[in-house]
């Protein structure tokens, strides 16, 4: 019987490959959130598969828009709940009811 053969590709053009789907994605869930949130929702989904797959990882302003356990989109607002209290944002996804903190660094004091 044949072998099961992996692609011929290195590693280093996966990565590459896979960094550039990140930025793509990035950018749309960026541009498309306030427009359409089901696409909004997918990239979204897609950007939490691809990192998982290759090891990258999207910025954190973006990973921040993307709710860990519903994998969905969150849009201040409208999909997600931000509060500051004591140096410290609370951001809650409306969908699932996830709670995110995390402290804020205040300089100058």
């Amino acid at each position: 019987m044949g072998r099961n053969r992996r692609s011929r590709r290195t590693r280093t053009a996966r990565n590459t490959d896979a960094e550039e789907a990140i930025n793509h994605l990035s950018e749309v869930l960026k541009f498309r959130l306030s427009e359409d949130s089901t696409i909004a929702d997918n990239a979204a989904r897609q950007l939490i598969g691809i990192g998982k797959k290759h090891g990258i990882r999207a910025d954190p302003r973006t990973r921040g828009m993307i709710c860990r356990t519903c994998k969905k989109s969150m849009l201040p607002g409208r999909t997600s709940r931000v509060r500051v209290s004591a140096r410290v944002i609370i951001t809650t996804c409306l969908r699932c009811s996830r709670i995110h903190r995390e402290t804020c660094n205040v300089e100058g004091q």
